[in-house]
């Protein structure tokens, strides 16, 4: 169970890092967070025990190499539509032989710890939110090396000519949704989901998906702060 942080602010991921997730991603793809507010949000939550996650802004090995860098455990490539895409994101994970990151890892080194062993344990988790990722997604579950698949509900909806508003409440994307869970059992690797509130997160979790982010910070504070005074207003 984890959350979504999209606004730049240290304190406000050790805030959520204090809330009992089990993981924190970052997100420099979408939201407010660049590259040069990156690395201190992940030592915010990795202090805490919680593991930093980075969504990385593509399928740039560069990208992916500098967050892992910086101390993130697991990196979520976006829109991954086939075999060999994944391929590029796992590689850029691991150190040769097996991967094709090069050795810098500034920060890494003492968060994680200095041998080849402890750098190399990371997660990749690739996107699948597209109709190519869709059609590819047997073949991008079995790629050696990815860890998890992260179904992006709002663009796998647009794909489809859907709406993003609540996508999981149509009946062609819950089987598409299902499709992409079994597909990671049947690979033995981590079956990952978009939500925004609580309620949706328990239906993933009884379905079985096992990487469930339950809120983004940004619309978490917006509905709250709007429930709130709302209730206010109405007393």
């Amino acid at each position: 169970m984890g959350a979504w942080l999209s606004i730049p602010d240290p304190f406000l991921a050790e805030i959520l890092a204090h809330q009992g997730f089990d993981y924190l991603c970052v997100d420099t793809q979408h939201g407010l967070i660049g590259p040069d507010r990156m690395p201190d949000l992940v030592r915010a939550i990795g202090l805490r025990g919680v593991i930093p996650f980075v969504r990385v802004p593509s399928n740039n090995p560069a990208d992916i190499m500098k967050a892992l860098d910086a101390g993130a455990r697991a990196v979520v490539v976006p829109l991954v539509n086939n075999q060999a895409e994944a391929q590029r994101a796992a590689e850029a994970c691991r150190y040769p032989p097996t991967g094709t990151r090069s050795f810098g890892p500034i920060r890494a080194r003492y968060s994680q710890g200095p041998s080849l062993d402890e750098l190399n344990n990371v997660a990749c988790i690739v996107q699948v939110e597209t109709a190519a990722g869709m059609d590819n997604v047997e073949a991008i579950a079995a790629t050696p090396g990815v860890d998890g698949i992260y179904i992006g509900p709002s663009d796998l909806a647009l794909a489809y000519g859907e709406s993003p508003s609540h996508p999981d409440c149509h009946k062609s994307m819950a089987t598409r949704i299902e499709r992409i869970r079994k597909v990671c059992a049947d690979n033995n690797i981590a079956s990952g989901i978009h939500c925004i509130e609580g309620n949706m997160s328990a239906r993933y979790r009884r379905a079985g998906f096992e990487l469930i982010t339950v809120l983004v910070d940004s619309v978490h504070a917006a509905r709250t702060a709007s429930a709130e005074l709302r209730l206010a207003r109405e007393a």
